[in-house]
């Protein structure tokens, strides 16, 4: 493979088009239950609105767009992702070769994505909007990057667009923005591009893509903000001093983490090599300097400035999956032959492409031998078979408290209106009569059966305080792939109208 790609580096498209095809063959050999995103994608795409929560719309407005079309499946969540995924490797191949005058550093900075444990793992399993998000960014630096070679009006049109985009994918989009500005300014050509009166399209396109949900914005500004917030204050000391160093420090260990496994790959490739030719630098070296120095001056800004205590590695990695192009710009300025690397390099990220996608089928095939089941091995299919079964009705609501059993109960019955107290702003028509009973469900805690108060509280709005005291019942269903008389225990309550 590392001869054809030496040969052919363009052909990486076509082994990155494989490699995510693999990942959708092996999705669907998994059981059919979903994980956190996957299960929000299927909830939320009963709706096509302006805004859904704390999170901008872009990814959900893709898979409504998908579902709409071709309906609600497993396999549509999948396609949609793989493909976003593909769509994200590939542009970040285009950004390369932009500013990479030799192809095949192209591809090993590409494929050094395989290196970054949150793309390679997290980014199968969750991170939804952080994938769309890493795509529009591709197409934003591509666009501004290519307007400072050579200005054109297409150039400002894509980064307008992608700068629209950015904004709808994830709202720390805002953060890179204001980052490349800095690294504009600071190019020989960059302030002459920002002045060029064609950079108001650019800023009229963007302000038009994100206009719809900017308005919902000013209307929901609590709704998108209170949770993330919530999770930035998590676990605060009680010190003000304290929360000023453990929010630094959150954000250096973070920025280590995700960076240190590429770091440590490069280096066994690389050698000495790599970290002796670190000062040297071209205009594009600093280019991207500037865009990781910004990022770091603005987050550090604002952790002191609202005291976040934590934070997710989510949330710094579509400023760090930068870091392969800035590497292989720096090995390509020392005049290294990519060749001779590339011979070394390859079997990685090919190895990955084998070991990922076995890691990932293993993990939810055999879960006794990691001592736990995964969110994949729970039974919803078996659950939703058993009391319908039973019941010998069809519900014409599904009412639950939170967000995972919200999406895969959707998947089970997608026919039937599905709602969550988790997302208490979405709400949809449904039939309550005889025939069409309200079926609520909720994952119980343990030694705590009851219907929880938010359940309650609903039901008493919504329905009436007379059937408040709705009987809950339990089902203890065993796991996909468990072993026997170990069981998932689910509890509901049917509840018919008088």
């Amino acid at each position: 493979m590392h001869r054809l790609l030496i040969r052919k580096p363009d052909a990486v498209i076509l082994l990155l088009a494989g490699y995510f095809c693999l990942e959708f063959i092996v999705r669907m050999l998994m059981p059919h239950a979903m994980r956190y995103d996957e299960s929000q994608q299927a909830f939320f795409s009963q709706w096509l609105t302006s805004g859904y929560d704390s999170q901008p719309p872009l990814y959900n407005w893709l898979q409504t767009a998908f579902v709409s079309v071709f309906g609600l499946s497993l396999a549509i969540i999948s396609i949609v992702k793989n493909l976003v995924l593909f769509v994200l490797y590939v542009s970040y191949y285009r950004l390369a070769r932009l500013v990479l005058a030799d192809k095949l550093f192209a591809v090993i900075a590409t494929l050094s994505l395989l290196t970054i444990p949150q793309l390679f793992w997290e980014a199968q399993r969750d991170l939804t909007h952080t994938v769309a998000q890493m795509v529009t960014i591709n197409l934003f630096l591509y666009g501004v990057i290519r307007t400072i070679k050579t200005p054109s009006w297409s150039g400002y049109l894509i980064t307008g667009l992608a700068l629209g985009l950015g904004m709808l994918s994830k709202y720390n989009f805002a953060l890179l923005a204001a980052a490349t500005i800095v690294a504009v300014l600071l190019h020989p050509q960059g302030r002459a591009r920002l002045f060029d009166k064609r950079f108001l399209v650019t800023v009229l396109i963007a302000l038009i893509i994100f206009l719809p949900h900017g308005l919902w914005l000013l209307h929901n500004f609590d709704l998108a903000s209170g949770r993330t917030l919530g999770i930035m204050e998590q676990d605060a000391p009680q010190s003000e001093w304290a929360k000023r160093i453990r929010g630094p420090l959150e954000f250096i260990k973070l920025t280590v983490v995700i960076c240190l496994p590429t770091l440590v790959v490069y280096g066994l490739v690389f050698g000495k090599s790599l970290f002796g030719n670190l000062r040297r630098s071209n205009e594009w070296t600093r280019f991207f300097a500037a865009i990781f120095l910004a990022v770091a001056v603005l987050v550090l800004v604002l952790v002191l400035g609202i005291g976040m205590t934590a934070m997710r590695d989510r949330w710094l990695l579509p400023f760090l999956f930068l870091l392969p192009i800035y590497l292989c710009l720096k090995m390509e300025i020392a005049g290294l032959r990519s060749e001779d690397f590339a011979k070394r390099f390859i079997y990685i990220p090919l190895a990955m492409m084998l070991l990922i996608p076995t890691a990932l089928l293993t993990r939810v095939t055999f879960p006794s031998l990691f001592g736990s089941y995964e969110a994949y091995n729970m039974p919803y299919a078996a659950f939703v078979s058993q009391v319908v079964s039973s019941e010998g009705k069809q519900p014409g609501l599904v009412m639950t408290d939170d967000w995972l059993p919200a999406g895969n109960l959707r998947l089970q019955l997608p026919d039937v209106p599905v709602m969550s107290m988790f997302f208490a702003n979405l709400t949809l028509p449904y039939q309550w009569t005889a025939d069409r009973p309200v079926l609520l469900v909720w994952l119980p805690k343990k030694g705590r059966d009851a219907m929880p108060l938010t359940l309650v509280n609903w039901v008493t709005t919504s329905l009436g305080p007379d059937y408040a005291n709705a009987v809950a019942r339990q089902a203890d269903v065993g796991y996909i792939h468990g072993k026997s008389g170990d069981t998932a225990r689910f509890a509901y309550a049917w509840i018919y109208p008088r």
